[in-house]
């Protein structure tokens, strides 16, 4: 509503207080992370009379007028006032229409560009949950962030966001033969990034924490069942962010109930070996390593289409393509 607001988000679990008297008092995230990830954006407006004006429209007559403007032959088609109206191009698909560019100013809602299969979507502003849900084919460029379950199912296409994503980024993604989709992300993502993951790229660049040491770029529980696919996550991940990891309030209780039940050190390994290698606690291959020839010519390019579309100069790229990463995979 007001286009100068700083917008954050909460991690999971946490909770915002604000007193009238003293300000902020619980910010809903560690302090760093909104200084360095959720700065005040501006956002492009557009100020031709070709646009279509959402306002006042409801989903259903925003997709209409989208249809019969790609089905007249315009290859861009531009989107004012958009203001939480959810499954913003679903209905192009089912028509066929490819190569065309939908631009939106504003923050469309849940559901933007699900089962896309050939068209550019373009953000100027922030999006709600489950873009681009089953996409086969096409782009989804975000100029600020995108919240949870952000490219469910992906497989096929590209997904860049400038800013950041919240939980399960990433779930599900698969790949067939020469179809791979890449998910960029420039800011930082919160749990369950790559749940269930069964093929294609994801990336967290943290782009605004470059020259930080320390700042974690993603929450807990990171490839959590994962059986194929690629994550790099820029800079060194603890290991007990990664896979689906057991609490240690249940292990305690558990060692507690061995040493009750009179149980000797070996037998307590031989039961402690089972459950971190059950079927429910899927290990995870992690590398923190500098990527090779093969990965930097195959992420050079998505890299530089990202830094293109949002402005970012060409020299990041280098900086990007250098440095370290933590490397998740499928064991």
């Amino acid at each position: 509503m007001a286009p100068e607001a700083q917008v954050w988000t909460l991690e999971p679990g946490g909770y915002f207080i604000v007193s009238l008297r003293h300000g902020v008092i619980s910010w809903g995230r560690p302090r760093e992370e909104v200084d360095i990830f959720f700065t005040r954006r501006f956002f492009p407006t557009y100020v031709g009379k070709d646009a279509i004006n959402a306002e006042g429209l409801n989903y259903r007559e925003l997709n209409e007028e989208i249809l019969r403007r790609a089905l007249s032959g315009e290859r861009v088609i531009r989107i004012i006032n958009v203001r939480g109206q959810r499954f913003i191009g679903v209905n192009l698909p089912r028509h066929n229409i490819r190569g065309v560019r939908v631009e939106i100013y504003g923050t469309p809602g849940n559901s933007l560009a699900n089962l896309n299969n050939g068209v550019e979507f373009v953000v100027y502003g922030n999006a709600q949950d489950d873009v681009a849900d089953t996409m086969h084919d096409g782009r989804v460029a975000i100029h600020g962030d995108a919240r949870d379950v952000l490219g469910q199912a992906l497989q096929g296409g590209e997904v860049l966001i400038r800013g950041n994503a919240g939980n399960r980024t990433g779930i599900q993604m698969r790949e067939y033969r020469d179809r791979r989709p890449y998910l960029i992300i420039g800011g930082r993502v919160d749990d369950y990034l790559g749940e269930y993951m069964a093929g294609g790229v994801i990336m967290v660049l943290g782009i605004d924490a470059l020259n930080r040491c320390n700042v974690q770029l993603v929450g807990k529980h990171v490839g959590s069942g994962m059986v194929g696919g690629r994550i790099y996550i820029r800079g060194k991940v603890p290991e007990n962010k990664i896979g689906l990891t057991i609490p240690y309030s249940e292990l305690k209780e558990f060692l507690d109930a061995s040493n009750d039940e009179g149980l000797r050190q070996d037998e307590i390994n031989k039961l402690l070996n089972v459950l971190v290698r059950s079927e429910h606690v899927r290990r995870n291959r992690i590398e923190y390593r500098d990527l090779n020839s093969d990965e930097i010519k195959e992420l050079e390019s998505i890299l530089r289409r990202f830094t293109q579309e949002f402005n970012l100069g060409e020299s990041i790229v280098d900086t990007l393509l250098s440095s370290r990463y933590t490397v998740v995979t499928a064991e």
